[in-house]
């Protein structure tokens, strides 16, 4: 978050000339949308057993889709540039996968694991340039997210929880509702996040019977497509 609040902040400084916008010049507007998005990611998991020796490496690719609602809010410096910060309060979550299905300890106990991830507090801090007398506009954001990795293995060990950033790029249009400061908008936009690394908390010389040995996964290629539809309204300004 402090990050996102220091891109804000540098956005803000975007400079202007001091006779080109007047008070009158800037307004608000803060909008409610609905999202429907398809997200992919490449995956490995890496199991080591109580021996401390790499017995299974997992690697798959694999899409999802979820829908989601976001509220944002922009500053309008003019007909042209806005800055805007967008929250999405509900959690986006992937399919459970398995692993781990058919293998078995030294005891003979189950080796089963799930797991599957929320994407929690997805904010996103953008730019958004209006092409003049058209509707259309071009935006360009940054993002934060917070993954929530729930699990269950038969060790009973626990994924650590990791946060990633990325970027965003959108294209959309706006359109007012009988020159009210009523709008609808619609926007499609690409996100693309960092890789990021987890892992049970089992160091790698750390295994035992009773913890099951080391599992890490490492995601890479996290990105997503989204479409929105938005109701919006604007106060101040011309």
């Amino acid at each position: 978050m402090k990050k996102l609040l220091t891109i804000l902040s540098v956005i803000a400084l975007v400079p202007f000339s001091a006779h080109a916008l007047d008070r009158s010049d800037f307004s608000i507007t803060a909008g409610l949308a609905t999202n429907s998005a398809v997200y992919g990611a490449t995956a490995k998991e890496t199991n080591r057993n109580e021996s401390n020796v790499i017995h299974n490496v997992k690697k798959e690719s694999g899409v999802f889709t979820e829908s989601h609602e976001s509220g944002f809010i922009e500053i309008n410096a003019g007909p042209i540039v806005s800055i805007g910060y967008e929250h999405t309060p509900d959690s986006i979550s992937t399919p459970q996968n398995e692993t781990r299905e058919d293998l078995k300890n030294s005891s003979g106990a189950s080796m089963k694991s799930t797991v599957s991830v929320d994407f929690n507090d997805l904010n996103i801090a953008y730019l958004k340039l209006n092409v003049p007398n058209t509707g259309l506009y071009l935006k360009a954001g940054y993002v934060e997210t917070d993954l929530d990795i729930k699990e269950s293995m038969a060790s009973g060990s626990t994924y650590n929880n990791v946060s990633t950033e990325g970027t965003l790029v959108a294209v959309g249009f706006s359109h007012a509702i009988n020159d009210s400061p009523i709008g609808v908008r619609i926007e499609g936009s690409y996100m693309q996040l960092d890789d990021v690394t987890t892992s049970n908390g089992v160091a790698v010389d750390g295994a035992t019977v009773a913890n099951g040995g080391r599992n890490q996964i490492d995601a890479s290629n996290l990105e997503g497509l989204n479409a929105k539809i938005a109701l919006t309204v604007t106060l101040g300004g011309n």
